[in-house]
C-alpha cells in the first residue's frame, strides 16, 4: 500500500508562520505508526540564523509551534565544524546554544539537522525503508532501489557521530537528485526548502521502498489460519520473566494470524536472533526475544551479552526477556506496567514486518551487539524512573 500523501492546502494556508507550517507537516509524519518509532522521530526548520528542532519527549504526532527549541545555528555548525572536539562534548556543548535556557532540551540529532544546508528537514525510521536495508548487501540493495536520491551513511550512534557521518556523506555523495539519506540500521532524512517539498520528499523515499519490496513480492506478511492457545504458558513466562527482572512485570499478548505464522516460522531461531532493526527498538523489547520458553538460559546468555559488550555497566539493565515468541500464542510482551507492555508489542510489531519483508529479499542483518548495548544502555533506565514514581 503506497504511503498517503496527507498534505491539505487549506490547513497549509492556515499556518501563519513558518513554525506553524513546520509544525503541521511534522504531524503528517508523526500520526503514521509506519513512519515513526514509538515517541521517536524529528523534525527542524531553520530561518536565519536559527535553528528550530523538535524538542526531546514531544510526541511529534501531536507537535505545536511551542515544543520545538530554538537555538543558535551559526553555534551549532561552528560546533560541528570543530575537528578536534569530541562527539561527549560537541553534546554537552549543544544545550548551551538554545536561544531561551527555559526551553525543552532538544532532540538528539540536533546536530545532524543543523549540518544539512536546507530549510526542513525531516529525521524518520520508516519500516519500508528499513525492511529495504536491513540486509547483509545494504549498499548495493540501497543503490538500486534509492540510487543518489538517497546516498546511504554507515551506522553511527545518534546524536554528533551521525551528524559528522551524515555531513560527510552528503558533501562528497549528494548531487542535484539528492532529496534525502539512508541512514544504515536506523531510518530515514529528507530534506527540501519549503515543507512541502521536504515532506512529499520523505513520502517519495518510501513509497520507493514499498512498491520494490512489492514488486520482490515482500510486502505481504505471512498469515496462518490455525488458532492460538497457550495463555497459561503465557503468564507463566510472564511470573518467571518478573523473577528474573526483580521485580513484577506486566504481560500483552498479541495472538494473530501474522504473529503465530511467524512464532512458527521454521527458520525463527536464525531470523530473530540477529537483533532488532534499529538499536532504539531495543529499549523496549530488548535486543532479543525468546524463542524456546527457558528464560533461565535466556538471561545466562543475556548477562553474557551485556558483560561482554558493555563491561561494569550494567546497573541499569536486567536479563529479563520483554518479548517471547512462541507457536502456541504467537506473540507476548513484558513491560514494568500494562503501558509499556503494550508499548514493547507494538514495536515488536514493527520488527515482525520489517525482519519478514527483508528476510523475503535477503539476508536480515540488525547493528551489532555492541551498538545495540549501547543503546539500551544510555537511552534505557525509563523503568527505574517508573517504579520510583510508582513508589512514591
Amino acid at each position: 500500500m503506497t504511503m498517503q500523501n496527507l498534505w491539505d492546502d487549506t490547513i497549509a494556508a492556515s499556518s501563519v508562520t513558518p513554525l506553524a507550517l513546520r509544525a503541521y507537516t511534522s504531524r503528517l509524519i508523526g500520526g503514521n505508526k509506519d513512519m515513526v518509532l514509538y515517541g521517536g522521530g524529528n523534525t527542524s526548520l531553520k530561518t536565519a540564523d536559527t535553528l528550530y528542532v523538535k524538542g526531546t519527549g514531544a510526541d511529534l504526532g501531536a507537535v505545536r509551534e511551542e515544543h520545538f527549541t530554538a537555538l543558535d545555528l551559526v553555534q551549532l555548525r561552528s560546533l560541528l565544524n570543530d575537528a578536534g572536539m569530541h562527539d561527549a562534548e560537541l553534546m554537552n556543548r549543544v544545550d548551551a546554544c538554545k536561544l531561551s535556557p527555559r526551553s525543552a532540551k532538544p532532540s538528539i540529532e540536533t546536530l545532524l539537522h543543523a549540518a544539512l544546508p536546507f530549510a526542513y528537514v525531516e529525521h524518520a525510521h520508516a519500516d519500508a525503508v528499513l525492511a529495504v536495508a536491513n540486509v547483509a548487501n545494504c549498499e548495493e540493495r540501497c543503490a538500486g532501489v534509492f540510487g543518489d536520491l538517497a546516498p546511504v551513511v554507515p551506522y553511527r550512534h545518534s546524536g554528533a557521530a551521525l551528524a559528522r557521518a551524515c555531513k560527510e556523506v552528503f558533501e562528497t555523495r549528494a548531487t542535484t537528485r539528492t532529496i534525502g539519506l539512508i541512514l544504515a540500521f536506523h531510518g530515514v532524512v529528507a530534506f527540501g526548502n519549503s515543507a512541502r517539498e521536504s515532506y512529499e520528499n520523505l513520502l517519495r523515499l518510501v513509497n520507493l521502498a514499498e512498491d520494490w519490496l512489492q514488486m520482490r513480492g515482500a510486502w505481504a506478511l505471512p498469515e496462518t489460519d490455525e488458532f492460538a492457545s497457550g495463555t497459561d504458558r503465557a503468564e507463566s513466562l510472564r511470573q518467571a520473566a518478573s523473577s528474573i527482572a526483580g521485580f513484577p512485570l506486566s504481560l500483552c499478548r498479541v495472538s494473530t494470524q501474522q504473529t503465530l505464522a511467524y512464532a512458527r516460522r521454521p527458520d525463527i531461531a536464525e531470523i530473530s536472533q540477529q537483533g532488532p532493526p534499529t538499536p532504539q527498538h531495543a529499549i523496549y523489547t530488548k535486543r532479543l526475544p525468546l524463542i524456546d520458553g527457558d528464560i533461565d538460559v535466556f538471561a545466562r546468555h543475556y548477562r553474557s551479552y551485556l558483560q561482554d559488550t558493555l563491561g561494569s555497566k550494567l546497573h541499569d539493565i536486567d536479563a529479563a526477556p520483554r518479548i517471547a515468541l512462541d507457536p502456541s500464542f504467537g506473540l507476548c510482551a513484558f513491560g514494568v506496567n500494562a503501558h509499556y507492555a503494550a508499548v514493547a508489542a507494538e514495536i515488536y510489531l514493527h520488527d515482525i514486518a520489517i525482519i519478514s519483508r527483508a528476510s523475503a529479499h535477503g539476508n536480515y542483518r540488525s547493528a551489532s551487539a555492541k551498538n545495540i548495548a549501547q543503546a539500551e544502555l544510555e537511552y534505557g533506565g525509563y523503568e527505574q524512573r517508573v517504579r520510583a514514581k510508582h513508589s512514591d
